[in-house]
């Protein structure tokens, strides 16, 4: 595929997207293996001891493992298919492949030091930041970063990505 017909093809699904209709992504629970669908379970069964309502705070906070095990599975899913779907849908061949696992790749360790930080924060830091990123309007905006490596990954030799 040539440059201008993928350029074509990003805009034709650009302009698709510009009008979507309103749709649920959903996870079917038949494609998770037994073992994750373990924590489900449980999670299943302290909601229906407790219903018509929901299990107190102190429930919550006694099982949030189980339901950070469910968000851990669902998100290492979600982004498993985007890795397998995005380079299938846009790239051309296998070096444009290897770009965005590359990207990809990166973006994730860059996003996890990121967040690191901000959880080792002082509340009164965080709140502080998030307060001038609310007053600034930058919540609710993107923009491209400067390029810069972090020093711990200037520190680090190359590594394969782990899922190779």
């Amino acid at each position: 595929m040539k440059t201008w017909q993928l350029n074509r093809r990003v805009n034709s699904i650009s302009q698709d997207l510009t009008d979507p209709v309103k749709t649920e992504t959903r996870i079917d629970f038949s494609c998770l293996t037994e073992p994750e669908r373990e924590p489900f379970g449980k999670v299943r069964e302290i909601m229906d001891n407790y219903a018509p309502g929901s299990p107190p705070q102190d429930v919550i906070a006694k099982n949030a493992d189980l339901w950070n095990k469910g968000l851990e599975i669902f998100g290492r899913r979600a982004m498993k298919l985007f890795v397998e779907v995005m380079p299938a849908s846009l790239c051309c061949d296998e070096l444009e492949d290897w770009y965005f696992k590359l990207y990809f790749y990166n973006f994730w360790v860059d996003w996890m030091e990121s967040i690191k930080k901000v959880r080792e924060m002082p509340k009164e830091q965080r709140e502080a930041l998030l307060c001038e990123r609310r007053e600034l309007g930058m919540l609710d905006m993107v923009f491209r970063l400067p390029r810069s490596q972090p020093e711990t990954t200037k520190k680090q030799k190359a590594t394969r990505c782990p899922e190779q």
